[in-house]
C-alpha cells in the first residue's frame, strides 16, 4: 500500500502500487474502511494473463454448526475450472457441500467429524495447465452449558446457595467465568467460586444476605464461541415487627385502637391476630381487624369491655419467616355500687 489522502470533498483516497506484475499477483484484492461507527469492505479480483497458480492455503477454523466458506487463491488468467478435493474424492459429496461459480466450496453446517481435514483445490486452463495446493480445515465445537434447573432460585437469609455450571459440549481450553448483574464478581461480595475440572464451575455463597438478590450468569468461551447462562437469585427477608402497645388506664367502655407494622421483610406478607394464643374473632369481641397497605394492619376496639383484657400478638410471614409481638392490654373495671339498711334497736 503506497499510502492515502484526503480529496477536497473529504473523501479518503488509498491505492496499491504493483511494480513487475507477475502471475501470483493476481487474485482478489479488498480494502477495508473502519471508523468508530463502523466498518465496510469492497472486494474484486486482478486478473493477470498466465498458467495457473494457488498460492499457500493457511490453516482455516470453522466453528461446529456455521457455514463455511473455502476460497482457492488462485492467480493466473483465464482460467477454465476450479475444483476441490478431500481425502482423494471431489467434492461436493452431499447435498451440504457445494462449489459456487467463482470456485469458492461451501459447506453448510459444519461438523467437527465429517469435515475436519486437508482440501485440495486445484485449478485448470483450457490448455490443460493445472496447479494444485492444500490446506488443512479445522473444525471448533462451540461451548455449549447444561441448564441450569429453573429460572428463578429462592431462598432466604442465612441459607446456604451453589450454583453449578456445566460445560456438556466444547471443545477445550474452556474459560469459565461468573457474573452478578453483568458484572465480574469480586470478593467483597462473599462469595466463592470453585473449578471442579475444565468442564465444572461451583459458585458458593455461605450466607445469603438480602444483597446477594440478583442475576447470576456462567460465562463459557472457547476460541469458536462465548456463550452463558443464567440463573435469578432472590433472597427472601423475614419480617420484621415494629414494637407497639396499648395505652394505660383503659376502662370499660373506652375505644382502643393499635397497628401492626412490618418495618422489613419481603413481600408477599401475611398479617394476622391473636388473642391470648387463639386467632382472634372479631364477632366475639367486637374488634375490628383492616389492612392498612401490604406492610401493616389495624386493630380497633370500639368499646372495651373485661372481655377485652389479654395479650395480643401480631403475627407477621413470608416464604422466609414467622415472626410475632405480643402486646398486654388491661381493663379496668369499675366497682358496682352496694347499699345497707341499718336495723334499728
Amino acid at each position: 500500500m503506497i499510502g492515502q489522502y484526503v480529496t477536497v470533498h473529504g473523501d479518503v483516497i488509498s491505492h496499491v502500487n504493483i511494480s513487475h506484475v507477475m502471475v501470483e499477483d493476481g487474485g482478489e484484492y479488498s480494502c477495508a474502511a473502519e471508523n468508530r461507527a463502523g466498518k465496510t469492505a469492497h472486494s474484486a479480483r486482478l486478473n493477470i494473463y498466465g498458467l495457473p497458480y494457488i498460492r499457500l492455503i493457511p490453516k482455516v477454523t470453522a466453528v461446529a454448526g456455521h457455514t463455511l466458506y473455502l476460497k482457492c487463491p488462485v492467480a493466473g488468467y483465464p482460467i477454465e475450472e476450479i475444483h476441490w478435493e478431500r481425502g482423494g474424492r471431489e467434492l461436493p459429496e452431499d447435498m451440504r457441500q457445494k462449489v459456487q461459480s467463482d470456485g469458492t466450496l461451501e459447506i453448510k453446517e459444519v461438523q467437527k467429524s465429517l469435515d475436519s481435514g486437508v482440501y485440495t483445490c486445484w485449478a485448470r486452463n483450457k490448455q490443460g495447465h493445472s496447479a494444485r495446493r492444500s490446506g488443512e480445515v479445522a473444525v471448533i465445537v462451540p461451548p455449549k452449558l447444561n441448564p441450569f434447573h429453573s429460572s428463578i432460585l429462592s431462598l432466604n437469609v442465612g441459607d446456604r446457595a451453589s450454583i453449578t455450571c456445566s460445560v456438556i459440549k466444547g471443545d477445550i481450553p474452556l474459560t469459565i467465568t461468573w457474573r452478578k448483574d453483568g458484572r465480574p464478581i469480586d470478593p467483597t461480595q462473599r462469595m466463592s467460586v470453585t473449578q471442579v475440572d475444565q468442564y465444572n464451575s461451583i459458585l458458593l455463597i455461605e450466607n445469603l444476605s438480602a444483597d446477594h438478590t440478583g442475576n447470576y450468569s456462567c460465562v463459557v468461551r472457547n476460541t469458536a464461541a462465548e456463550t452463558e447462562g443464567h440463573q435469578s437469585l432472590l433472597v427472601n427477608v423475614p419480617p420484621n415487627i415494629e414494637p407497639f402497645s396499648f395505652q394505660d388506664g383503659l376502662a370499660e367502655g373506652m375505644r382502643t385502637r393499635t397497628v401492626c407494622g412490618v418495618s422489613k421483610g419481603d413481600p408477599p406478607l401475611t398479617l394476622k391476630w391473636l388473642k391470648d394464643g387463639d386467632p382472634l374473632l372479631s364477632t366475639l369481641l367486637g374488634a375490628n381487624i383492616s389492612t392498612l397497605d401490604q406492610y401493616s394492619s389495624l386493630l380497633n376496639i370500639p368499646s372495651l369491655s373485661a372481655a377485652h383484657s389479654g395479650d395480643y400478638t401480631c403475627v407477621a410471614s413470608n416464604p422466609a419467616a414467622e415472626v410475632k409481638f405480643t402486646a398486654s392490654l388491661q381493663v379496668k373495671v369499675a366497682l358496682a355500687r352496694s347499699g345497707f339498711a341499718a336495723d334499728q334497736q
